[in-house]
């Protein structure tokens, strides 16, 4: 609660004085010293150990009712006139390693290993599980991939990651590649790989999780600590060559990068976006150049903003655009742009309600602002549920849900213009 307090009083001041450059820069120095925060060298290196947990479930309902007015509508409904341009405002304040971002947050070409927040743990003895998994049925599962020969399936309440050959076998034949037992994984979301490392988002003990193989083996060589406020969904952009993990409880943005051949990571960057600092946020979405996140809800039951898609400039974190959504699809989780179609999966309402989870899809953002979208939930996937995270793996798509018994993984194929055709249960 301090904390929470200490920061918002720091951030509504920046705000308040943001004309005046010299006070700003004192006000940064200041909120950079008390958080903990060392600049390691003239590079440009930042070491940010300061980590507060977060205490929110996923299924934990958030507080909305600051943010009506007092006839008891939501702030700016009109969403006819909802979609508009802010990029020169002062809520879009981004902070790169705790200083204001200039240029591009990451340098083109390879990275070779110069400048950099810090090092990976290294572990003194490489931990292997292996062994099968002891579960008949997943436990809200919220990732599934392929990776280098294997299907992945992140099975987050119970708290492990297990793989497979094949999506026919029963998930007792799976192995487990990490799970709570064998190092403590708790909650985590998601898996990916840039073919040399696999990284994991730990997401209750605010870790980051990097795997390698070894033949058949897949062995946890690396750890990086006190990675934000639950690390909630991390992907591999290859125009970059970086990961990017984001932390869904406090507006950060966490990349990784390792030297070409070389296994070693580190952490290159840390950039805040203030905007986002308080609002729960579950995932984003990386579509060419371009960076979306979709709308969350603000994580002490207030906001500034109504619900918003926000929309950034990849490499410099410039805000491009900003999308009012309607009050029924604010508690968003992802967005999956397929061809021509614009697909979303919801978790909840603005007020928090589970009961309002559905998948959408539209031909634009701006159709799905104003409401012009089509359900496909109830039609594709049975419904009921809580759709959750959206993969493309061999060829197919697939979505994971939870709230349901009867199946959490689904597959669907799509025409030439995007649109669903059919789709099947697969666990």
């Amino acid at each position: 609660m301090l904390y929470h307090l200490y920061k918002n009083s720091i951030h509504n001041f920046i705000y308040k004085y943001r004309k005046v450059p010299s006070l700003l820069s004192v006000v940064l120095s200041i909120l950079i010293t008390l958080s903990g925060c060392n600049i390691a060298n003239d590079s440009g290196i930042y070491d940010n150990t300061s980590s507060v947990k977060g205490e929110k479930t996923e299924d934990e309902n958030v507080d909305s009712s600051s943010l009506k007015s007092s006839d008891g509508s939501y702030l700016l409904d009109d969403f006819a006139t909802a979609t508009y341009d802010d990029s020169n405002s002062s809520n879009t304040t981004v902070l790169n390693n705790g200083k204001p971002l200039e240029g591009q947050a990451i340098i083109d070409g390879s990275f070779d290993g110069t400048c950099y927040v810090k090092e990976s743990n290294l572990r003194d003895s490489y931990l292997v599980c292996g062994y099968n998994n002891s579960y008949p049925s997943l436990s809200v599962p919220t990732d599934i991939t392929y990776i280098d020969g294997d299907y992945y399936i992140v099975d987050c309440y119970h708290s492990q990651i297990i793989y497979n050959d094949n999506l026919s076998d029963p998930l007792t034949s799976w192995k487990v590649l990490t799970d709570n037992n064998s190092c403590g994984y708790s909650l985590g979301h998601t898996i990916v790989s840039d073919g040399i490392v696999l990284l994991a988002d730990d997401t209750e003990n605010n870790r980051i999780l990097v795997f390698e193989k070894n033949e058949d083996e897949y062995a946890l060589t690396q750890t990086f600590d006190d990675i934000g406020n639950k690390p909630h969904y991390i992907v591999y952009d290859k125009d970059t060559d970086a990961f990017y993990c984001w932390s869904s409880y406090s507006g950060e943005m966490y990349i990784f990068r390792h030297k070409e051949n070389d296994s070693r990571m580190y952490l290159t960057n840390v950039i805040t976006i203030e905007r986002l600092s308080d609002t729960y946020v579950r995932s984003f979405t990386i579509d060419d150049d371009n960076l979306y996140f979709v709308s969350g809800l603000p994580a002490d039951g207030s906001s500034d903003y109504p619900p918003q898609i926000l929309e950034y400039d990849l490499k410099t974190f410039t805000l491009l655009k900003s999308t009012t959504v309607p009050s029924e699809i604010a508690g968003m989780v992802m967005l999956t742009h397929i061809d021509n179609m614009y697909y979303i999966t919801v978790s909840t309402d603005l007020s928090g309600s589970q009961d309002a989870a559905t998948m959408i899809c539209a031909s634009s953002i701006d159709d799905i602002a104003n409401g012009n979208y089509e359900i496909v939930y109830d039609k594709f996937f049975v419904g009921g549920g809580t759709p959750y995270y959206i993969g493309f793996v061999e060829g197919s798509w697939y979505l994971t849900e939870h709230r349901l018994t009867d199946h959490a993984i689904w597959s669907f194929k799509t025409d030439q213009n995007g649109a669903i055709t059919s789709s099947a249960a697969i666990y």
